[in-house]
């Protein structure tokens, strides 16, 4: 009987620990994860942010191909991300409005979700919202580098590129996707890119890609820097 005893109290115990570790794993990837501050440089105009690179992730079977540029870690489009923020997208964007960045917020959820509509407009949007400079820098680096640099786009010998601060937060209920920067104008994303509309992706396909010969190895930790910057006249 004692042993009996000592075995169920062995077997609950590996059991409860089983749950802490598995609580432990889902909190660090939920909304709620503790999440690594975003700096906010006043003086210079910027934030920075940690995140980790994956050279192939853009390009991966299944999912949106080519779309994500930077995603939150906790989103579920971080798969399919050239790097996995360690900051969320709450915070950047926190962090973009304190430098006095004005979020667009001109998409709507049809901006995609109607993207196979021809009759519909919204798809044909193009995102707008304080221009957004975005640079990439890791240990190696004389100084960091534009996130056009790392990035080839088809047809083009130099992608064509217009971050914006679109906003979007009020969406995140719906996609979750935890989107940063997009390539294109997404309601998905925090920054979209305003040269290319969500009726373009569903027209053309996968057109961006990374440069992977220009990038760290897959794993190495590297710095965003996101810089507001005045439109052009």
């Amino acid at each position: 009987m004692r042993h009996k005893r000592h075995r169920i109290i062995l077997f609950v115990s590996a059991a409860l620990i089983a749950l802490l570790i598995f609580g432990l794993r889902a909190y660090g990837n939920g909304r709620k994860s503790p999440d690594r501050s975003v700096e906010v440089h006043r003086k210079r105009g910027e934030i920075r942010f940690s995140a980790t690179v994956q050279p192939g992730a853009m390009n991966r079977p299944l999912g949106v191909k080519g779309h994500h540029a930077i995603v939150w870690r906790g989103g579920r489009a971080s798969t399919w991300a050239l790097f996995q923020s360690h900051a969320n997208d709450h915070a950047i964007r926190k962090g973009l409005r304190a430098l006095g960045a004005g979020a667009g917020e001109n998409l709507t959820p049809d901006t995609w979700n109607a993207r196979t509509d021809p009759t519909n407009p919204e798809p044909d949007k193009r995102v707008e919202g304080t221009p957004i400079d975005v640079l990439v820098t890791w240990p190696g680096l004389a100084r960091p580098v534009p996130l056009g640099a790392l990035i080839a786009e088809k047809g083009r010998r130099v992608p064509h590129l217009d971050f914006r601060f679109g906003g979007n937060e009020r969406y995140q209920a719906e996609f979750r996707s935890g989107c940063v920067v997009c390539l294109y104008s997404c309601p998905g994303g925090a920054i979209g890119n305003r040269t290319k509309t969500i009726r373009d992706y569903t027209r053309e396909g996968v057109i961006y890609t990374a440069i992977r010969e220009n990038l760290p190895r897959a794993g190495t930790d590297v710095t965003i820097i996101l810089k507001p910057r005045p439109e052009e006249p």
